[in-house]
């Protein structure tokens, strides 16, 4: 079986850097593969090369054994190969890092295949940090988390959440000390990258009034909340329309049920014009587009597991308004704006509350603009450089030092 592994050294481009360079792999998926967690490492990189160490970095795309042209779907939704954590050790003992640093999602599981890969790593004496994508919640029908995390506590030597709400006591319940839990926000991208990209208007959305979902769908991202709710905002609001882009995911039938069920609450959308549906991945350039000539975000999200949203963060980054379910993923902008802007975060679920919360964005100029202030100033304060810091300040901590020759 042929196997090919791609490892790209990251020079410092700063002079006069003061740490010694060190020597990170990264996992995580290529950000080709359209995956959130892809995107966000390859961002987060990015800002590694621009603060200084040597990284040694990791993709998962870039390990594809097998036959030619054999893509991430061919494995249902994951990205990785049932056998992966062999070749992953291969390509670490060609790297020799201080330190494997995983962004963990269910790509890549959490049972056999990643105790053995970090088995591996217990071998050969490297630290291991695991970001978590997604924290879920131990359940009496769910139990696997609960071995996930205690599979983290004897293996790892940090583990990274975004936020603490929906995240730490989970964790903590289940063996990981609270002084071996690191909370490191999500990143948001500067102005200079959120220049709005010119896009031909192929939507029709001219001088319409329009509330924005983007990403990945599937139950938990709670579309359907927003689409029963905007028949009334559309009574109210005569020129308001929903637009809908991205893919939905099918990688089980409970997926492909939930597409089945709302395609037909739909229906009623297309036919009336007020929803327009874009169902494809959309390229970052159009994406921040979308963002930046919409009048509000919508995430009316119903998962109440710890996470993040990377398109929150772009909103963010572009100044613009969001409304967000009053759910753990949006713990951070909760803390900063639920007081003084408690619309913007309806209840999960209510469409009642969803109808309100869009009407006021809608007709309450300036409401609206205390939104957009709220989103720059959270967004400067998540950048990518101070998230990045916080990383490297993580690996450092955890990299046994280097002896320097003639000392004793």
């Amino acid at each position: 079986m042929q196997k090919t592994v791609n490892i790209r050294e990251l020079s410092p481009d700063s002079p006069g850097i003061a740490s010694p360079p060190m020597r990170i792999a990264l996992v995580a998926p290529h950000p080709e593969s359209q995956n959130g967690i892809g995107n966000y490492t390859s961002r987060l990189i990015e800002e590694y090369r621009l603060q200084g160490p040597h990284c040694s970095i990791l993709a998962p795309a870039d390990i594809f054994p097998g036959k030619p042209g054999l893509k991430t779907g061919d494995w249902r939704g994951r990205e990785l190969p049932p056998y992966w954590p062999c070749v992953f050790l291969e390509a670490i003992d060609a790297a020799h890092p201080q330190l494997v640093h995983i962004q963990h999602g269910l790509y890549i599981g959490h049972g056999h295949d990643l105790a053995l890969f970090l088995a591996g790593l217990n071998a050969r004496r490297i630290p291991c940090v695991v970001t978590l994508h997604g924290v879920w919640p131990p359940t009496p029908l769910r139990r696997w988390p609960a071995d996930f995390y205690r599979l983290l506590a004897a293996n790892v030597e940090r583990v990274i959440v975004h936020q603490r709400a929906g995240t730490l006591t989970f964790l903590q319940e289940n063996g990981i000390p609270t002084d071996r839990i690191a909370v490191i926000p999500h990143g948001t991208w500067t102005s200079e990258e959120i220049a709005p990209a010119k896009i031909p208007d192929t939507m029709g959305m001219a001088d319409r009034r329009v509330v924005l979902f983007a990403g990945n769908i599937f139950r938990r991202k709670g579309l359907h909340i927003v689409i029963q709710a905007f028949p009334t905002v559309v009574r109210r609001i005569p020129g308001a329309c929903l637009v809908v882009v991205g893919n939905e995911r099918a990688n089980n039938s409970l997926d492909r049920l939930y597409r089945l069920w709302l395609h037909a609450g739909m229906r009623t959308g297309l036919k009336g014009g007020w929803l327009i549906r874009r169902a494809e991945y959309i390229p970052d350039d159009e994406l921040w587009a979308r963002i930046n000539t919409a009048e509000v975000t919508v995430f009316p999200y119903l998962r109440r597991y710890g996470s993040a949203s990377g398109v929150f963060h772009r909103v963010l980054a572009a100044g613009r308004p969001a409304i967000c379910s009053n759910v753990p993923t949006f713990a951070e902008a909760i803390d900063a704006w639920g007081e003084s802007l408690s619309d913007l975060f309806p209840p999960p679920g209510d469409v009642g509350a969803w109808s309100r919360a869009l009407i006021r964005i809608l007709s309450d100029e300036p409401f609206r603009r205390r939104a957009m202030n709220a989103s720059t100033i959270l967004g400067r304060e998540t950048s990518w450089s101070l998230v990045a810091r916080e990383h490297l300040r993580l690996y450092r901590s955890l990299i046994p030092p280097v002896p320097i020759p003639g000392e004793k």
